[in-house]
């Protein structure tokens, strides 16, 4: 693999990222921390990126000026090398444990250990523990440079135990893009320590990145925070998309379930238990779907169910058995809490061109007389 190779992909690299980074940055998310933590490890991948090329470019070049720029990205270079590392330490930390005075404590900590790196890089410009640049303007290793390696290595590492022994905290869906994103920066470093001229580090960072925006940040964008269902900006999206559709002989039916008492849960045992009870019910439903079936919390105790049915007769069913489920959940494990439901359903009818928020009124409508019945 050439040099010529190594900056291509480092090129392709950086188009990648300002892709994400682009398509990150929206007003409405910048507010939320974990969204903010991801933009900073897109940046500090970025300029890594942009360090990384700009000391090889100036490698070997004649003259003093040359010759200072050289020892000035390499000693940005060890500098910043470990930010990267560190801020995924705090994305998955907070991914984890959702903690945020956690997060302050752990952002301490490795500010330290930024410090210290960053002296200690500074020093190299007269000892050349880390690196140094010949009188030719050539770039060395120097003779510490394996213990820099060592803690950017042990970051990552720290990172992939805290996922593995908090396993029981992460998402499901979440737990293997946090767990191995190392591994490609794990092989693109290794490449590069073994094949002295090359960078495959910060490309390898890149396709983990990629990989979190793919499985989390995009995903985490149209679902709910707490169940994991859909949230109502994707369930505004789809639900125009069906109604669209509708007009083209594809219909569809749609449920509005009200979690009963919702209030008196969260009074009489409070939020965390509240909190509880919409994770089960959303699990419930889940369960009791079929894999197809669009899910979304429309709201509080709210959830809005979305599915391809033919007859009034199936949504019927639909309902039954969910109330089922609810009875069946309160008799098997026993709660401090009892779940059962208030639903609304109707199929939409494409000859009435009600729009999205006129048609989900109208299954809340629905809903309300539900909650009138008594129930025995």
């Amino acid at each position: 693999m050439t040099t010529l190779q190594s900056t291509d992909s480092s090129i392709l690299s950086l188009l990648v990222l300002l892709l994400l980074f682009f398509r990150s940055y929206r007003k409405s998310e910048r507010a939320h921390l974990p969204n903010r933590l991801f933009l900073a490890l897109i940046l500090s991948n970025m300029a890594l990126l942009v360090i990384d090329l700009l000391g090889w470019a100036f490698n070997g070049l004649p003259g003093l000026f040359y010759f200072q720029l050289n020892r000035a990205f390499n000693l940005l270079l060890y500098v910043a090398e470990p930010l990267a590392p560190s801020l995924w330490i705090l994305y998955t930390t907070l991914q984890v444990l959702r903690d945020e005075s956690r997060l302050r404590k752990t952002a301490l900590l490795l500010l330290l250990f930024l410090l210290l790196n960053a002296v200690l890089a500074l020093c190299s410009l007269k000892t050349g523990w880390f690196f140094f640049v010949d009188p030719a303007n050539l770039y060395h290793r120097g003779e510490y440079f394996f213990f820099h390696v060592a803690y950017c290595y042990a970051l990552f590492l720290y990172s992939f135990f805290f996922v593995l022994t908090q396993r029981a905290l992460v998402e499901k869906r979440y737990y293997y893009s946090l767990l191995f994103f190392a591994l490609p920066s794990f092989i693109g470093t290794t490449l590069q320590m073994f094949h002295y001229g090359v960078s495959y580090n910060w490309s390898g960072m890149m396709l983990s990145v990629l990989i979190v925006y793919l499985n989390i940040q995009d995903r985490s964008l149209n679902t709910d925070y707490l169940t994991g269902v859909y949230n109502r900006r994707q369930l505004d999206r789809y639900l125009a998309s069906k109604i669209k559709n509708s007009r083209l002989h594809a219909p569809f039916g749609a449920i509005l379930i009200d979690l009963n008492n919702f209030k008196e849960i969260n009074d009489a045992f409070g939020h965390t238990t509240g909190d509880d009870a919409l994770k089960e019910a959303a699990a419930l439903f889940q369960d009791n779907l079929r894999e197809n079936d669009f899910i979304a919390r429309f709201g509080g105790d709210e959830f809005v169910i979305i599915l391809d049915s033919l007859s009034h007769e199936e949504l019927i069913k639909t309902a039954e058995r969910l109330n089922a489920a609810a009875e069946d959940f309160n008799r098997r494990v026993g709660k401090s809490y009892r779940l059962s439901f208030s639903l609304g359903y109707a199929i939409y009818d494409a000859r009435t061109a009600l729009t999205p928020d006129a048609f989900l009124q109208h299954i809340d409508s629905l809903m309300y007389e539900d909650k009138k019945t008594p129930r025995g």
